[in-house]
């Protein structure tokens, strides 16, 4: 969240869509009024979306669906990468591994083994490491290192994914004026999809399908609050809907199930 008092239109906006994220990140296990009240907004919102899409496992679209609206805000807040998070741990991770390997060169690594002790060894045994040997000949160091380099390997792959989807021509192409927007639709369809629901969208029927309608729920609610209401202008209005746009990013959530 920024640390100062935001003052342009866009600074507002950024540290809107950083507070939402950060409410339902951390499902406002936190002392925090505006984060409570965010992460029932957006618990009511996707009960709604479960109407809409017409879902059958209600549980398991909760919490996808939190997913989806908390992608959409981190989306709005770092409009370069879908997956900041990752990117950060994927550093962390290498840097951990790196200390490690600087460890295992010190001269007296030993001597440091033996004061770590059997509670260390206990401690890597229960991480699913194995009986790791400590003193002279330690292995727990390498172990963890592979471990941290598989993590490192699967942060690589998901990571990679994402770009995939998200550049894949006519999928998740942004949104012109619409920050996030294909991010949260592809979201929402994908959530749907894997709880036993759809949600439609089409240019010619009534109200043209209940994914606007979802859309039309969320911008509805979000002016009402009063931490919302940028986020709000992240939706479009009822009448501009692009909704040619939207049929392909259901396509590509749909194929991506």
């Amino acid at each position: 969240m920024l640390t100062k008092a935001p003052k342009t239109k866009h600074e507002r906006l950024v540290a809107a869509a950083q507070s939402f994220w950060w409410a339902l990140w951390s499902r406002a296990q936190i002392d925090d009024d505006i984060a409570a009240e965010q992460y029932r907004f957006a618990k009511y919102v996707c009960e709604k979306f479960a109407e809409y899409a017409n879902v059958i496992d209600a549980v398991q679209f909760s919490l996808t669906s939190e997913i989806a609206l908390s992608n959409w805000a981190m989306a709005i807040s770092h409009p370069k990468s879908h997956h900041p998070v990752l990117h950060r741990m994927r550093r962390d991770a290498k840097s951990l591994r790196r200390q490690l390997a600087a460890f295992e060169t010190e001269p007296q690594i030993d001597e440091i083994n033996l004061a770590l002790g059997v509670a260390l060894g206990a401690k890597l045994e229960r991480g699913g490491l194995g009986r790791a040997k400590l003193g002279e000949g330690a292995d727990w160091s390498p172990k963890l290192r592979n471990t941290i380099s598989r993590l490192i390997d699967g942060l690589d792959d998901v990571i990679a994914r994402g770009v995939r989807v998200h550049s894949a021509p006519g999928a998740l192409c942004e949104i012109v004026g619409y920050p996030g927007l294909a991010v949260l639709v592809f979201g929402l369809e994908r959530a749907a999809q894997r709880a036993g629901g759809k949600f439609t969208v089409h240019r010619k029927h009534g109200e043209k399908g209940t994914l606007i309608r979802a859309l039309e729920e969320l911008r509805s609610r979000l002016v009402l609050t009063d931490w919302g209401v940028s986020l709000a202008d992240c939706l479009p209005s009822p009448d501009k809907h692009p909704i040619t746009k939207y049929e392909r990013i259901i396509r590509a959530a749909r194929a991506a199930v």
